[in-house]
């Protein structure tokens, strides 16, 4: 199945404007049409040329000029059934067609989701070792445990041993068929074979890539993660996406559409929303400029799963990234201005050089995220989880925002000199000028429980 051997939907050719006009209309008012055409060529036959029809007798006898006469009046109720017969054989071959792409884009289909892959079977034998004679004795046993003998078996296919050449095993044929069946699901995503099969082919490809990535995903549910076991996990993550079959996944997820503009997968914005990308690496190879660069860019992505992906220099700005998860995920030098990342999850994030301008960050989480370099002008760090070793370094802090609490909790513990007083037993005109230094030397803002700005005083910021 590398090969389609039907011509996609592009190569037909359009039909002209008449045809789609006698299309439209229904076979009784095409027909009425072409007979009064018919009448209407006989009229003007004995109006205009009266010498045709009065010719001498010995020619109105003979058989051709009559055959000639039917056939030059019948022209055009023979053009209607012409078109009509075509039209039939057109739809017939168009029906054919459609079904061999539905046969195989269900073929595919089991193949990708595993269908084919043999079952490693158990099979479970219980016997019961006692032998019961009699009704004493067996009101004498009921009371005792039973004792019970279980084997188990395994069955499964492997690789024969002793061939005469060099072979794979069922299973690892399998796998391959499986591989090879989401590269030949490109045309179908892509809409070569027809518009119906995008929408099929994405949920199952999203769905494949989910699945890939599950049981990884579970370990990361799990509490109390020590920091190399998280590591080790996010590891894994992209590990399987650049296996075998997490690069044809991500060649066909991340694959243009036909004009090769943009990513096939903008067209259905609607499905984009909890969508799982975990792991995905926008650098393998497969994966084309234009996709790595601004594939994603105003998209609605809220609730998607991009744990350890690798977005290095994307730009993302416009994106809707609410409540998305994003811990370990790889933003180096990625363009991030004006986007929501309202309650998004971006522990250990490496978000080196990074673009954050006017992004919305309030009550997302940046514990432990890199955050050299990064610009962070005018964004939103409301109730934001952060650390300020991690931004004390950053000079590029200009108008963003912060709460009071966050001050208090986040900031003024690690930004404090040794000597300095706890924040409790400062009195109120000194908290005061402490705000004020602290907004002086990093040009942040502060505001209180409303949102209104205390620090600087909202007249002394815009002197």
């Amino acid at each position: 199945m590398g090969q389609h051997k039907n011509k996609p939907n592009n190569s037909k050719k359009k039909p002209n404007g008449l045809r789609k006009r006698l299309n439209s209309a229904s076979n009784m008012t095409v027909m009425l049409i072409a007979g009064v055409i018919s009448i209407e060529l006989l009229y003007l036959l004995i109006q205009y040329f009266p010498k045709w029809i009065s010719l001498t007798d010995k020619v109105q006898e003979s058989a051709g000029y009559w055959n000639f006469l039917i056939v030059l009046i019948s022209v055009p109720v023979a053009l209607v059934v012409w078109h009509f017969r075509d039209e039939n054989n057109r739809q017939q071959i168009e029906n054919q067609r459609k079904d061999i792409n539905l046969k195989e884009f269900q073929k595919l289909s089991e193949w990708v989701s595993g269908a084919h892959l043999p079952e490693i079977k158990t099979v479970n034998k219980t016997t019961n070792k006692r032998n019961l004679k009699s009704n004493d004795e067996l009101a004498r046993l009921l009371t005792l445990p039973i004792e019970y003998t279980t084997e188990e078996t395994e069955e499964y296919s492997k690789k024969p041993e002793t061939t005469d050449f060099d072979t794979f095993s069922k299973w690892d044929g399998a796998v391959a068929l499986q591989i090879s069946a989401i590269y030949n699901l490109l045309p179908f995503f892509r809409g070569d074979y027809g518009e119906s099969f995008r929408r099929p082919a994405f949920n199952l490809l999203k769905s494949a890539w989910q699945a890939m990535q599950q049981d990884s995903l579970k370990k990361l549910e799990k509490k109390n993660l020590s920091d190399e076991a998280w590591k080790d996990i996010i590891d894994e993550l992209q590990q399987k996406a650049r296996s075998p079959m997490g690069v044809a996944l991500t060649h066909v997820l991340l694959s243009l559409n036909q004009e090769n503009k943009q990513l096939s997968l903008r067209d259905f914005p609607e499905m984009l929303s909890n969508i799982c990308l975990a792991g995905m690496n926008f650098h393998l190879n497969v994966v084309s400029e234009i996709a790595r660069d601004k594939g994603l860019s105003n998209l609605d992505l809220r609730g998607a799963d991009f744990r350890g992906i690798v977005l290095i220099g994307a730009k993302l700005q416009g994106c809707r990234l609410t409540g998305a998860k994003l811990d370990g995920a790889n933003l180096w030098a990625a363009t991030l201005q004006n986007i929501h990342l309202v309650g998004t999850d971006l522990q250990n994030a490496v978000l080196i050089d990074a673009n954050l301008q006017n992004a919305d960050l309030s009550y997302a989480n940046l514990q432990y995220a890199n955050l050299k370099n990064a610009d962070l002008s005018s964004a939103n760090l409301k109730a934001c989880k952060f650390g300020w070793e991690k931004l004390k370094d950053n000079g590029q802090l200009s108008s963003a925002e912060i709460t009071i609490y966050d001050f208090i909790k986040r900031i003024y513990p690690d930004w404090k000199k040794e000597n300095d007083p706890e924040w409790e037993v400062l009195t109120d005109e000194e908290q005061k000028k402490t705000m004020k230094k602290f907004c002086n030397e990093t040009g942040m803002l502060i505001f209180d429980k409303s949102g209104t700005q205390i620090m600087p005083p909202p007249l002394e910021s815009k002197t």
